[in-house]
């Protein structure tokens, strides 16, 4: 029987996984999206609103909502670990967010969910095995309420921070406007090589 403390840790570096996992999705870091599942395509199930099947076709089809513009952003918060051995079973909370635009007004549409995994440790690493969700609710706000539609943001206003930048405008700070940002990716990629280059001298 494994001590409290081998069991601790092995709780640990499970729910480190299942974040990185959503984390990877959604940044499109395809091949370590791949490594946090088992090697063995056929030993992996993938069954969500939009997807039922293994983890490579679920990249694939990651990969085409990314390019076809339907971006999301998941959080995911792991409550309840369950271990048996070489076998583990993860409960979590979390949450999708998808923006989109319908005759020509943007809209949030946040969808609240449990996810439920199977994982195995394989050569002393934790792999999950599947990813199935529990859908709880979901709903479709606009990005501004009416009354602020007309909203005077500057011309140059970037999409992925103008509304908090319009707001800490009026409070009489000068916001950049070319932070990174999921609007210009190679702002993004720009500060995380100067990051790992950072870190790797």
């Amino acid at each position: 029987m494994a001590s409290s403390t081998d069991r601790a840790m092995a709780e640990v570096e499970i729910k480190s996984l299942l974040v990185r996992e959503r984390y990877y999705r959604d940044t499109s870091q395809w091949d370590k999206l791949r490594a946090c599942y088992h090697p063995d395509v056929s030993k992996t199930s993938i069954e969500i609103s939009w997807f039922q099947g293994d983890i490579d076709g679920f990249i694939t089809g990651s990969q085409g909502m990314t390019t076809g513009g339907t971006g999301a952003v998941h959080t995911i918060c792991p409550v309840d670990i369950h271990i048996n051995g070489t076998k583990a079973l993860s409960e979590s909370t979390g949450s999708i967010s998808i923006r989109f635009q319908h005759s020509s007004v943007e809209y949030d549409c946040v969808s609240f969910t449990r996810f439920i995994s199977c994982l195995e440790l394989i050569q002393g690493e934790w792999k999950l095995l599947s990813l199935r969700a529990i859908y709880d609710r979901d709903s479709i706000t606009p990005v501004l309420p009416r009354e602020l539609q007309d909203l005077p943001f500057v011309q140059d206003a970037r999409q992925s921070y103008k509304c908090i930048g319009w707001l800490l405008s009026r409070k009489g700070f000068d916001i950049k406007q070319d932070l990174p940002g999921t609007d210009d990716p190679t702002m993004s990629e720009k500060l995380m090589k100067e990051s790992f280059d950072w870190l790797n001298v």
